[in-house]
């Protein structure tokens, strides 16, 4: 009997491209049993905990990954952002990665997102939120994600190459309303932020942990989206040079987008490099820039939705 090729499935990218692949391989796992390998260069994180996934992936400082795993069988690479229905607009990622995993249009019978926590990181997600309540002394916590992996510190502002995150002025507004009603959580690297929010150490697991013990999200086109998501926890995000469409999820979520301004899809992973992405950039450069009264809409909706939804 001949040795039977078993695919390789490459996922690579920020953690919200692993957490939206993990339904389409959850699906491919259902229709072919453990017949595949997963090859990630994101870490386990998210793949941790997972009984069909976890034993089926590896990282690249696994000894013998090549040798073992690669080199007898097929390798394949599922890259959403090369997708025409992504593209266009017409499948958001979950959906993209389950066209090229699974070969279908058939989105129907995923699975949401993901994520299993062990006792622990809940428990120890669970101290953080009681002690933001003791600090800050409110009832109800939000995490607020204001900046992306993109965003980095310049000259007392967080800019944005990809334009997908708040602007420092719009986010401090944002908070200054906030907490006067609700404790806040600072989600992200940026610790020199100086604000008056609950800042936290935390790898990736256990942000996911802390969103799920919160009360109400706040984000842009990142991570933690994805991970409140997961958790049906309720929230705001805000867009800026994505779609709703790719990237964020219209029918759980208030989404929140500058209406002034018409942005153009930004071909990450296509032609970023080349002409078509300067133009993108220089299209959509404005579109997380937010006036006063601009500013002051966003804060009315965002107070409007936390107060339907908690």
């Amino acid at each position: 009997m001949g040795f039977l090729m078993k695919k390789v499935f490459a996922i690579n990218g920020g953690a919200g491209r692993v957490l939206c692949a993990i339904p389409a391989l959850l699906k491919y796992y259902k229709n072919n049993g453990p017949n595949f390998y997963i090859f990630t260069e994101s870490g386990l994180d998210f793949f941790v905990g997972i009984p069909e996934l976890q034993d089926l992936t590896f990282t690249p400082e696994h000894k013998g990954l090549f040798e073992d795993i690669i080199k007898p069988n097929e390798m394949v690479s599922p890259e959403p952002y090369r997708d025409h229905g992504y593209y266009n607009q017409q499948r958001h990622l979950t959906e993209a990665f389950d066209y090229l995993i699974n070969n279908t249009t058939d989105h129907s019978d995923l699975e949401k997102i993901k994520i299993i926590l062990n006792k622990t990181e809940e428990l120890n997600a669970l101290d953080v939120v009681t002690n933001v309540n003791k600090q800050q002394g409110k009832a109800k916590t939000i995490v607020i994600q204001p900046f992306g992996r993109s965003s980095v510190p310049q000259q007392n502002e967080m800019i944005d190459v990809m334009s997908r995150s708040l602007s420092l002025a719009t986010y401090q507004s944002i908070i200054k309303e906030l907490h006067k009603t609700y404790n806040i959580v600072y989600m992200g690297e940026n610790k020199e932020v100086d604000d008056s929010t609950f800042k936290v150490e935390a790898g990736l697991r256990q942000w996911a942990a802390i969103i799920e013990a919160s009360d109400y999200f706040i984000g842009c086109d990142s991570v933690g989206q994805h991970m409140a998501y997961a958790f049906d926890i309720p929230g705001t995000v805000i867009l800026g040079s994505t779609f709703a469409e790719n990237t964020s999820y219209a029918n759980h979520f208030n989404i929140l987008q500058k209406s002034s301004t018409d942005i153009r899809y930004f071909p990450i992973r296509l032609c970023e490099n080349g002409l078509d992405g300067d133009i993108a950039n220089r299209v959509n450069d404005t579109c997380m820039d937010f006036s006063e009264k601009e500013t002051k809409d966003l804060i009315s909706k965002i107070l409007k939705d936390i107060k339907e939804k908690i």
